[in-house]
């Protein structure tokens, strides 16, 4: 569980993330909470550019880290202090990455539909803007002409990708990537990519300095990264030569990399057995052997449909490098695209940002039955809406019980939380015995977990508090009730209007004052 090189080590049985034990920063910070390495954020980021530099020495090489993977503003302070640039999608992530000193010419607008006062904000800041409609060129070029400047854009390509014919990580059904790649909505179709290219370069203020293809984390195979950037480096050439011999400044590759302990859909697909032709008839029939062996059939059936095996680790950040660039450079001479000065672009969410960060748990409740077949839970103080990322994509997060993070796995139980929703944080969960008020450090939550969290139940969101070293401090503040519900407006016709910047809490029915002691 703990890996080389990590944040994370065991002392005296106690998990420690860089110099600070993690039961005594629930102590001092409360539960739940997210927590960040600083240090691991550094040791990734470097990584990236060291790897991809290696493989990419025909020009310079920026990692983008995407913004909406994490969107604490103090983790980008930090990549932008290691001279990183941004992934960013929103006009809201744009105002927030623009705030912590990157360089506008690194961050990579992405995202469709964008409005005029977006691209106006875009033009104006100098950023690169990742075109995804067929008609936004159109919109940049009278934007930067009112502005009496020049818009640098790239082409968001979507090229076909049949040779990748394995199952897509992104669905529990089977489906292969190929699929799942041209049913996402994002990217401009090839049909129009000629016509587009044409009409740019008749444009006075907008100059196409770039392709840009993102397929996302479809699997986390190198097989799967060599069939992508032979794909991409195809169409790259296609296009060269339709646009009479332009040629990029910059090629971006993405992100879409496992992170090092890839919780990506590894919840195992149950729906595959139970949604099935064979496996509903089969449950239904056992009830024709009687309620006892029916019963007996069932507890057995729930192990096998919640059980995990032990996944096979991930290629390593240096591994994918040596892929993409080897790939794509060898695909690139075959179709006589020079790649000597040219600026090569990643893109790294989950596999920059994933094993930065933990959550940390308190315990509420161990419930168990026996009948009428044996199962257990173990309820915590945090819920899956503070990891909504990873349901949606069925994620298995590891994770130890920091206080005693040697202690044998001696039952099987659902890791759940407290919200009125199942709740399933893990399905049978391999644990020890654990008691109310033990910590528990769910792994692997860097990425897309903080970001997506929600209010299910009116719950306030957790604190988010960074490591360096000895040093813990809070990054973003824990919500409390009134920030849940401080959009809300109580029309006068209900007896009066909450103004939670008056810092009085919500007011409460004057028959509930008058009650209270």
């Amino acid at each position: 569980m703990i890996q080389s090189g990590d944040c994370l080590s065991v002392r005296g049985g106690r998990l420690f993330i860089e110099e600070c034990d993690t039961v005594d920063l629930v102590d001092r910070f409360g539960s739940p909470i997210f927590v960040t390495s600083e240090a691991q954020l550094r040791d990734n980021h470097r990584r990236f550019h060291a790897a991809f530099s290696a493989g990419w020495p025909d020009g310079p090489v920026d990692i983008l880290p995407a913004m909406k993977a994490n969107t604490t503003l103090a983790t980008r302070h930090i990549l932008s202090e290691e001279g990183a640039g941004a992934d960013i999608y929103s006009p809201e992530e744009l105002t927030g990455v623009l705030r912590t000193g990157v360089n506008p010419e690194r961050v990579s607008v992405n995202g469709g539909g964008k409005s005029r006062e977006h691209l106006r904000t875009c033009v104006e800041a100098g950023v690169r803007i990742t075109v995804e409609d067929v008609f936004e060129i159109d919109l940049i070029e009278e934007i930067a002409a009112d502005l009496g400047t020049q818009a640098r854009v790239r082409f968001r390509v979507k090229p076909a990708v049949p040779n990748l014919w394995r199952r897509t990580d992104f669905s529990q059904m089977s489906v292969p990537i190929d699929v799942g790649h041209q049913v996402y909505k994002s990217g401009i179709p090839p049909e129009y990519l000629v016509e587009m290219g044409h009409r740019v370069s008749r444009m006075e203020h907008v100059e196409l300095v770039g392709l840009h293809f993102h397929a996302g984390r479809h699997h986390k195979s190198l097989w799967f990264w060599e069939g992508l950037m032979t794909r991409f480096g195809r169409l790259i050439g296609d296009l060269c030569r339709a646009w009479n011999g332009w040629l990029p400044q910059e090629i971006d590759v993405g992100g879409g990399m496992a992170s090092p302990r890839d919780p990506h859909n590894k919840e195992f697909p149950r729906s595959e057995f139970v949604l099935t032709a064979l496996g509903y008839p089969f449950m239904v029939g056992l009830r024709g052997l009687g309620e006892k062996t029916y019963n007996n059939a069932m507890g057995k059936i729930l192990g096998v449909l919640t059980g995990h095996r032990e996944p096979k680790a991930p290629p390593t950040i240096e591994d994918y490098a040596a892929t993409i660039t080897g790939t794509l450079r060898a695909e690139l001479a075959r179709q006589g695209v020079p790649t000597e000065g040219v600026r090569l672009q990643t893109e790294p969410g989950r596999s920059l940002y994933g094993n930065t960060g933990i959550h940390l748990t308190r315990v509420k409740v161990h419930k168990r039955q026996t009948t009428p077949f044996p199962y257990n839970w173990v309820l915590t103080d945090t819920t899956v809406f503070f990891l909504a990322g990873g349901v949606l994509e069925h994620n298995r997060h590891p994770f130890v019980l920091a206080s005693d993070v040697d202690a044998p796995a001696n039952m099987t139980a659902d890791l759940v939380g407290h919200s009125c929703y199942a709740d399933q944080i893990v399905l049978g969960a391999r644990m020890p015995a654990v008691s109310p008020g033990d910590v528990i450090a769910i792994l692997e939550t860097g990425a897309y977990q903080e970001s997506s969290a929600s209010n299910f139940n009116a719950l306030p969101r957790p604190a988010t508090i960074l490591v360096s070293g000895r040093n813990a401090e809070v990054v973003k503040r824990a919500e409390c009730v009134d920030d849940v519900y401080a959009r809300d407006i109580i029309p006068a016709r209900f007896g009066g209007a909450f103004t939670p910047q008056q810092g009085k809490g919500i007011p409460l029915p004057a028959s509930v004052e008058s009650s209270l002691p």
